[in-house]
């Protein structure tokens, strides 16, 4: 009975962590995309 328990709880950690890192994820993506319009908008504005 107790390796059942201890075999859901890591289920369910397994799946906390996944999302976790999907969530992680997408957040570096959204601060890329900032970056490079950041780095893009700079470059622009340098050779004028």
């Amino acid at each position: 009975m107790k390796q059942i328990i201890v075999m859901v709880a890591m289920v369910v950690l397994g799946i906390f962590i996944a999302g976790m890192v999907n969530q992680f994820g997408t957040s570096a993506e959204t601060l890329t995309s900032a970056a490079n319009a950041k780095v893009t908008s700079f470059t622009t504005e340098i050779t004028k």
